[in-house]
């Protein structure tokens, strides 16, 4: 299973409730080219064909096929660097 801290939440949930974005918008986390080790994070409207949903408190995350096995069992957390918020898939302690 693949879980979100309280800030992921929180920002998953600030970022998708923009009013102009869809009320079935999430953060889509996907696989990024040749590079299977590297995963993107993008605002999505809704999910794609074939993506897993993971929803927990209001916070809606969409997981492309590839990146599913590679975040399972693992944590997303949020992290504040120079100002800006970066998404982070850890390890669960």
């Amino acid at each position: 299973m693949f879980t979100m801290t309280t800030k992921a939440r929180e920002v998953v949930r600030r970022v998708t409730s923009h009013p102009r974005v869809s009320a079935t918008s999430g953060l889509r986390i996907s696989s990024q080219g040749a590079d299977e080790s590297a995963l993107g994070v993008a605002t999505a409207a809704g999910p794609e064909r074939g993506d897993q949903v993971v929803e927990r408190d209001g916070a809606r995350v969409f997981l492309d096929e590839p990146a599913v096995p590679r975040v399972r069992g693992r944590l997303l957390d949020a992290v504040t660097r120079n100002g800006r918020v970066h998404f982070v898939v850890r390890n669960r302690h």
